[in-house]
């Protein structure tokens, strides 16, 4: 009795470590299909990102660097563009910023020119700040944060576990056995790339956002119009362009005539027939 426990026990702890080391040492052959492995991997990914995700709405609140998107819209009045713009070139410059776009518009009353400027989020107030107290006057402004904290942690969180997805796919494409599933495994490695890319650049963009603030510009200047009534040439200047304009349609018409002229011979022949042709028939 006591060496039918005892073997017992030895079969259980045989099991156990075969499921353990099936576990640890996974082969192409244990699995019937890649379908079976996709669906292990989607959901390790989930449980991996849902524990990433439950600590980081945790930590959002307490985290000292916030990720924060700053713009501004602002409209200023000034009395002379042409001596303020060098003062706000100079100023963006020095803050190390930029002009993303710009566009100039004038006419008879204003001129007006929109500027879009990136410049560093650490002088993102400086800047306000130039703008407010310079020889201008305000008159609008419109200041815009959002907090993309939150979605800066979970998106790489997940880029995380999609590398970590990826690593075990690459393992599985050392393990193939046939041309079948080497292509199984590179299409789930490319889908998989194309996802960590495109986490990457959202990433990307969100880094660029939150270190560059945007400040959108628009610079008016009122004009004194003055109405200029249009002048009018003399009666004789009229006149002689009118004569002018007469012999000149004139001689385009000569012209026009000399050019055709083999048609107005076939013309002129032709109607000539025809008359010599009836004048017989009255005749008879």
């Amino acid at each position: 009795m006591k060496i039918l426990k005892l073997f017992f026990i030895l079969a259980i702890a045989f099991t156990v470590s075969c499921s353990d080391n099936s576990k640890t040492d996974f082969s192409l052959g244990e699995i019937d299909s890649y379908e079976a492995e996709s669906e292990i991997m989607a959901v390790a990914e989930r449980s991996a990102v849902g524990a990433q995700t439950e600590i980081t709405n945790q930590q959002v609140s307490y985290i000292k660097d916030k990720k924060i998107i700053k713009d501004a819209n602002i409209g200023v009045k000034v009395d002379d563009y042409n001596s303020y713009r060098p003062t706000l070139d100079s100023s963006i410059y020095k803050l190390n910023g930029y002009i993303s776009n710009e566009n100039l518009e004038k006419n008879d009353y204003n001129i007006q020119c929109y500027i879009s400027i990136r410049l560093p989020a650490n002088d993102f107030e400086t800047f306000l700040s130039f703008l407010e107290e310079g020889p201008v006057k305000l008159l609008y402004k419109n200041v815009s944060a959002r907090d993309v904290t939150e979605e800066f942690i979970d998106i790489e969180a997940r880029l995380k576990t999609k590398k970590e997805v990826e690593k075990r796919y690459i393992e599985l494409l050392s393990k193939a056995r046939n041309i079948k599933e080497i292509l199984e495994v590179e299409e789930k490695l490319r889908i998989i790339r194309e996802e960590i890319e495109a986490r990457e650049g959202r990433l990307k963009y969100l880094k660029n956002q939150v270190a560059f603030s945007t400040v959108h510009l628009q610079i008016t200047q009122d004009l004194d119009y003055k109405y200029e009534p249009i002048k009018e040439k003399s009666f004789l200047q009229r006149l002689w362009k009118s004569i002018h304009s007469g012999w000149k349609g004139f001689i385009g018409f000569l012209l026009f005539m000399v050019r055709i002229w083999p048609v107005i011979l076939i013309g002129i022949a032709t109607f000539y027939y025809i008359r010599k042709l009836s004048r017989k028939k009255r005749k008879k």
